[in-house]
């Protein structure tokens, strides 16, 4: 039953607090007089009772995002869970960083959902059925599932709200990384990587003069020459690096780069326009694509964290 918390990813309820709305019809106050042709009321009182407003409770909340609250009770339930699936280490699990990450992670899954929804997409009771019974008998049955929930702190009500997340979230999820093109401008390049700055220098000054750039490679990286293979922007490790070579055409080298890895001179060998990403590379980009459209949607959105 492991398997089943890839599925969930985060606890978070979905209230709606709604306040009392019913039209209130204010009855003659006692004592008037005024009358059809009465132009002045007789004998008013001298103090008048005031309407009781009707405030809505809430629930203590984490956090509000965009209006929405995301329950204390389940924040902290999603904690526990999240502590009991850390490995177990010499140091004690920091409580305060566990704490962010679990907060974050639930706002990132409200901020998804709430944007499936403003896309139009719309979880009905069927549809949440059919994907509900689905995911029963996928983990063996409604005995073993029951089971999973108990040894998980869930009721059935909480995991509802969970699943119905976990669906919307997916949707806008699914939606974003199937707007990241599957090819795109790459390069193929080799380098070489020295440690010594001096050694860098004299290289450098040899490919300057004419040398071969693979026939040096081969002499510092015996197993591979400096392949780097294919790839696009926003996908190496190194900016620096990425950024030089995509300066270059094949055959140019860059000056020395000085990294945390050493001196490296990096050839760019192909360069196609329009080249299908690795399933690596492509990861990598959805990866990005999700990453810059959570910031981006952060910025629009009003969040409020209740946690002290």
């Amino acid at each position: 039953m492991k398997n089943l918390r890839g599925i969930l990813i985060v606890i978070i309820i979905m209230l709606w607090v709604t306040s009392c709305s019913n039209t209130l019809t204010q009855t003659p106050l006692p004592g008037s007089t005024l009358q059809p042709g009465n132009t002045e009321p007789e004998n008013l009182p001298t103090e008048i009772v005031p309407i009781p407003t009707i405030t809505p409770t809430l629930v203590p909340a984490a956090a509000w995002v965009n209006g929405e609250p995301i329950y204390l009770s389940d924040f902290e339930e999603d904690f526990q869970r999240y502590l009991a699936s850390q490995p177990t280490s010499e140091e004690e699990t920091d409580g305060e960083i566990g704490r962010a990450v679990v907060l974050e992670n639930m706002i990132d899954i409200l901020l998804l959902a709430q944007a499936a929804r403003e896309a139009g997409f719309v979880l009905d009771e069927v549809l949440y059925e059919q994907r509900f019974s689905a995911l029963v008998e996928k983990t063996g049955g409604q005995e073993i599932f029951n089971t999973w929930l108990k040894e998980n702190q869930y009721s059935a009500e909480s995991f509802a709200r969970v699943y119905r997340l976990d669906i919307e979230s997916s949707w806008m999820r699914d939606r974003i990384l199937a707007e990241v093109p599957t090819s795109m401008e790459q390069i193929r390049a080799r380098q070489i990587m020295v440690q010594g700055k001096t050694l860098a220098e004299e290289i450098h000054s040899r490919l300057v003069n004419g040398a071969d750039f693979a026939t040096l490679a081969w002499g510092y990286d015996p197993l591979t020459g400096g392949e780097l293979g294919w790839f696009p922007r926003n996908y190496l490790v190194l900016v620096e690096v990425e950024n030089a070579v995509f300066e270059l055409q094949p055959g140019e080298f860059t000056e020395i780069l000085e990294t945390d890895y050493g001196y490296q001179i990096v050839q760019v060998m192909e360069r196609e326009p329009n080249r299908p990403l690795t399933q690596d590379a492509l990861f990598a980009q959805q990866r990005l694509a999700l990453a810059q459209w959570m910031e981006s949607r952060k910025t629009q959105s009003e969040i409020r964290l209740e946690l002290n």
